[in-house]
């Protein structure tokens, strides 16, 4: 597996996906345009090439599922020895030649290209290989009709297959048991940089690396709402501590949230106040996981989180009930989210099986601080499926 791909079982899975997918947009063609794609490529390409380009390259799917590489001949090998393509093109001086040949005989009406309005998740061509792509698509089909790829690109980064699904598992699994040694480690007094630097510590043991940066937040720090850096803060008696971290496992990542509470001398559990921030988010992510569900659109889940968090007299979160987990911890396609401009169609986009999302709601106990649970789920027929054991109840630190 080429570095930052998907294995070649994964992109053979997603070519026969975008395949069945492009019929329903009325393309006829789909054009991933890349170069010097080991230094950065856009968000899909990982998922549909079983090696890097370094030259003008470009991957095509026809109507009719017939997937095409033309590419420097330099970078050939791996594209014919991964036996995905009926078609590998290649060319020494000029990109275009090949192209135009290719788009002629084709002769495609409609052309999708990997450009969003809606999902930045799909909208990964540069501007100016844009215009360059528009202008040999004119030149060879005058009249040609470009359209978004989004809904393929979509399809193939939201809907998991039963690999990715596994490797999403996987790190979870492993997220869990380190969760399970933070628990074991903290005790009053702890800087929230050493928790910090223990957790990173334990995802490194393992020869592994955080999706994201790993939040360590104890106290009342105000509106942060446990994002922020971690601090010299120490973990007192009578705050609340929520860790959240994640890990690329395959390629894959997780992402959980996990909360505390430390304990006073002389307390057997959190106060009251406490007590309630905590029910509230965990009743909201119940209800949500049940009707997490193919159909449903993401701004109704959001919308019975957010009135179940506001009910109980809390503000409303600043941010989204959730979002797809899987090559990235921020997936794109659709989201559990309000109708903010900011999220645009995102939250209206129907959920399908087998995506993966996170649940996480959140609020702030004042004198106390912030509430943070993340579980990571599957989209299924009869709601959410859990792919850890989700909490509860409040851990405690004596």
């Amino acid at each position: 597996m080429a570095k930052n791909l998907a294995s070649k079982e994964i992109v053979e899975q997603k070519l026969k996906q975008a395949a069945a997918v492009l019929p329903s947009t009325g393309a006829d063609l789909w054009v991933t345009f890349v170069q010097e794609t080991s230094s950065g490529a856009e968000r899909v390409f990982s998922y549909i090439s079983p090696g890097h380009f370094t030259w003008e390259s470009a991957i095509l799917v026809t109507r009719e599922g017939k997937p095409t590489v033309i590419c420097g001949r330099l970078d050939q090998q791996d594209f014919e020895e991964s036996g995905l393509f009926k078609e590998v093109i290649t060319f020494v001086q000029d990109f275009k030649e090949p192209f135009l040949n290719y788009l002629k005989a084709l002769n495609p009406k409609r052309v999708a290209v990997n450009y969003s309005l809606e999902d930045d998740s799909a909208d990964g061509i540069p501007h100016g290989r844009f215009l360059h792509l528009e202008s040999l698509l004119k030149e060879a089909v005058p009249g040609v009709q470009i359209i978004s790829a989004e809904s393929i690109i979509g399809a193939l980064i939201s809907q998991k297959s039963a690999l990715e699904i596994a490797s999403i598992q996987r790190a979870v699994d492993i997220t869990v048991e380190i969760l399970a040694e933070i628990h074991a480690f903290l005790r009053p007094g702890l800087k929230e940089k050493e928790v910090y630097d223990f957790v990173n510590g334990r995802i490194a043991h393992r020869g592994l690396t955080p999706s994201f940066e790993t939040l360590v937040f104890s106290g009342d720090r105000g509106a942060g709402m446990g994002h922020g850096t971690a601090t010299d803060n120490p973990i007192q008696p009578g705050d609340l501590l929520h860790v959240d971290m994640g890990v690329f496992v395959d390629g894959y990542a997780s992402d959980m949230q996990r909360t505390w509470y430390i304990l006073k001398p002389g307390e057997e559990r959190a106060p009251d106040a406490a007590r309630k921030g905590f029910d509230t988010i965990v009743k909201a992510i119940v209800s949500t996981g049940e009707i997490l569900t193919p159909g449903r659109q993401g701004v109704e889940l959001d919308n019975l989180s957010r009135s179940i968090v506001t009910g109980a007299g809390y503000p409303e979160y600043p941010h989204a009930l959730g979002h797809q987990v899987g090559r990235h911890v921020h997936d794109g396609g659709g989201l559990l989210g309000p109708a903010w401009a900011r999220y645009k169609n995102t939250p209206f986009i129907p959920l399908a099986e087998n995506q993966v999302f996170t649940l996480e709601p959140s609020l702030n106990v004042p004198g106390f601080g912030a509430i943070g649970l993340e579980e990571d789920v599957v989209v299924t027929a009869e709601g959410a499926r859990y792919l850890a054991k989700p909490q509860r109840e409040m851990w405690y630190v004596k």
